[in-house]
Order: C-alpha cells, then sequence, then structure tokens
C-alpha cells in the first residue's frame, strides 16, 4: 500500500507477519493503515511485528492505532511487537504515551522476532 504520507509492506518472517512502513503516520491516514495491517494478518498467525523503523512523524492518531492495533490483536490471541530504534525521535514519542505496556519495543526486527514469545513488558 502506498498512501499519501506512508508506504506499507508486508512479508513473512520466521512464521510471523511482519508489516513495515515508512514515512508519517498522521490522522489522515492512520485509519486505513490500521485496516490495511488488520485485513493483512491471518488468523492463524502468532502475530506481528510492526516495523516503524523508517516512521518519520507519528502524531496522537498513529499513538491510538498503535494501541487499537495491540487490543484487537490480543482479543484474536495474537502479539505484536514493534520496531523503532532507540535512538529515532519516534521512539522516545511511544516511550512517553507508554506504548511498550501493550507491545514490547525492539531496536530490530531481528531482536522483534527473536523475541516474539515474550510477554508485553517483559513480564
Amino acid at each position: 500500500m502506498r498512501g499519501r504520507l506512508t508506504e506499507l509492506e508486508f512479508e513473512e518472517r520466521d512464521g510471523l507477519m511482519v508489516a513495515t512502513l515508512a514515512g508519517e503516520i498522521d490522522g489522515s491516514n492512520a485509519l486505513e493503515l490500521g485496516r490495511a495491517v488488520a485485513e493483512r494478518l491471518p488468523t492463524a498467525s502468532t502475530g506481528l511485528v510492526l516495523d516503524l523503523t523508517a516512521i518519520a512523524y507519528l502524531d496522537s492518531a498513529g499513538i491510538e492505532l498503535l494501541f487499537k492495533l495491540a487490543r484487537a490483536l490480543r482479543d484474536r490471541r495474537q502479539l505484536l511487537r514493534i520496531v523503532v530504534p532507540t535512538a529515532s525521535p519516534v521512539r522516545r514519542v511511544l516511550e512517553i504515551c507508554d506504548v511498550s505496556s501493550v507491545a514490547p519495543l525492539d531496536d530490530t526486527l531481528d531482536e522483534a522476532v527473536a523475541d516474539f514469545g515474550e510477554a508485553p513488558g517483559g513480564a
């Protein structure tokens, strides 16, 4: 999917669905992105790794999208992990908003895939 502000690509990696986003997530595209991700995730999948490494901007609609996505996946007995490097300004926003309470934050895609079965917040 290529939208006005964001690109979205899917791949399967080690039995998990990986959604890679690039660009910006805001009120103009968050709902559409959420739908696109939900439509592509098979119910038989263990869960989703959402790679935000190439996201340059994320507003409150993007934060709300992450919380809604985590809840929806939890209701389906699926897990969510989010990839965002520590040095990214987006990481700081996710930390301030306590997104890690619903989905662990990983520095790299390899970490997220390797640690996929761990509970949110490392609990």
